[in-house]
């Protein structure tokens, strides 16, 4: 089935969420366009979809919810055409909370038929050793399964209302309380973490600082540092990563919804 578009949007700090949007991607046919939401631009111009485009959309799960600055992003891509969306929340092998309901919401809400749903599983951003190593084979046999059960509703010309779990009101928007911090001793000031920050905490002046208050603790800045530079800077952050690890060693497995 080919496409005019196939959009991949999504809000990525580790890569892992884009992993999956690009493996799903890979199961259909037409020209990609990319949007980054770490770097589009909050105030940008509202983008509008045809019926011959597809949009496939990521979101890691951020305490249950979707990153804020991501959904006020996300908000802006919009259709009149019923374009099909395939969403899904990435999880760290933890709680999806409202999260999925929360992007469905936004994508219903703007006009897109959803023809597909699902939390997928990935190494945890923040606690490396929930989930290390994953999405794996298994995973990706998942993911394959479900892009081809959204390919055959696609082709089914038919309209969707998928249900998906969550509640509203969504729960409170927490933002996680770890912070990043930057070795010095290891910095070698290339300011990719100036510009991969999506909350610019980060000054251009001086990259080895970062603005606490501004920090949303994404991890952006980590996952893009060449000399493993920046980490979490939290006392207790060692006991925090064994709690949740003990709570959330369990394997989950994906969860689709049609």
């Amino acid at each position: 089935m080919l496409f005019e578009k196939i959009s991949k949007i999504y809000f990525s700090p580790s890569n892992t969420t884009k992993k999956v949007t690009d493996k799903i991607a890979e199961n259909f046919e037409g020209t990609y366009e990319i949007y980054d939401l770490l770097n589009y631009a909050k105030d940008g111009e509202p983008r509008e979809f045809g019926d011959e485009d597809i949009v496939i959309v990521g979101m890691p799960v951020f305490a249950g919810r979707i990153p804020d600055i991501a959904r006020q992003k996300l908000e802006k891509f919009k259709t009149k055409s019923k374009t099909p969306a395939i969403a899904f929340v990435n999880i760290g092998n933890a709680n999806t909370g409202d999260s999925l309901l929360e992007l469905t919401d936004i994508l219903k809400n703007n006009g897109f038929n959803i023809v597909g749903a699902a939390v997928f599983v990935s190494q945890h951003s923040i606690f490396n050793s929930v989930a290390k190593g994953r999405p794996d084979e298994k995973d990706l046999e998942k993911i394959k399964e479900f892009s081809e059960k959204c390919k055959a509703n696609i082709e089914s010309g038919e309209k969707y209302n998928i249900k998906v779990p969550g509640n509203k009101p969504y729960k409170e928007y927490t933002v996680v309380p770890f912070k990043a911090g930057c070795d010095e001793m290891h910095c070698i000031f290339c300011y990719d973490c100036v510009s991969a920050c999506p909350q610019g905490a980060i000054p251009n002046e001086d990259p080895v600082e970062t603005d606490t208050e501004k920090c949303d603790g994404c991890t952006a800045c980590i996952y893009i540092c060449p000399e493993n530079a920046r980490s979490f800077i939290n006392e207790g952050f060692e006991k925090a990563e064994a709690d949740f690890a003990e709570r959330f060693s369990k394997r989950k497995e994906p969860e689709f919804y049609f």
